[in-house]
């Protein structure tokens, strides 16, 4: 039988692991800060064109000329499906509400709510039912979108104490789906495309 070390001059086998999982905790709070500034920053210039350049674009064939695609639901629902539930809940709770500040929303928080489930949902349910592509994600964008325009002729009602006029549905909500639906493949390109680029640098 071979004779026992003292405890003092046996190897210690976590000094190891304790450095790697304080080393790989450090690089996980790098990729959390990278992918949080990436997102708020591409956020921002989405929200800020369906606020200003986009904000009256023309649909050929329709003759409508007053509708702006929501690009910040959009850009929600594809952190949530690209990246998770979480991260897509607090894109759409932060996107929501910069629409409220922005003026496009109804000033009692509603919004973001709706933007924060959509994002969840889409995180959800992309995970666990869908492929991850393109088609998939146009699915979202549809019913989002659809969502999108009843929460509007919600709050028109609430107001108006009154279902909105046919024309204004005509050319008010359905050019806002269509072009919501239109402008989907680039909010996606633009998500993944960022997500691809900060795996290649985390792998580097």
């Amino acid at each position: 039988m071979m004779p026992r070390m003292p405890r003092h001059i046996m190897p210690q086998k976590t000094g190891g692991i304790r450095y790697r999982s304080a080393r790989g905790s450090r690089t996980v709070l790098l990729e959390q800060i990278k992918l949080t500034v990436i997102l708020s920053l591409t956020g921002l210039m989405l929200i800020a064109s369906e606020t200003t350049l986009l904000s009256h674009v023309p649909v050929p064939f329709f003759g409508w000329t007053s509708a702006s695609p929501a690009l910040g639901l959009l850009f929600s629902m594809a952190v949530g499906f690209l990246h998770g539930e979480r991260e897509g809940g607090i894109t759409g709770l932060l996107c929501g509400w910069l629409m409220d500040a922005s003026g496009a929303g109804d000033g009692i928080m509603l919004l973001p709510l709706l933007y924060l489930l959509c994002g969840y949902m889409s995180g959800t349910v992309g995970k666990r039912r869908l492929a991850h592509n393109l088609p998939s994600f146009m699915v979202f964008a549809i019913f989002g979108g659809g969502l999108h325009c009843l929460f509007s002729m919600g709050k028109v009602m609430l107001f108006l104490k009154d279902i909105p006029p046919v024309y204004w549905i005509w050319n008010g909500l359905m050019p806002t789906w269509l072009l919501t639906v239109i402008f989907s493949p680039m909010v996606y390109a633009i998500v993944w495309g960022e997500k691809k680029i900060l795996e290649i640098k985390g792998r580097l």
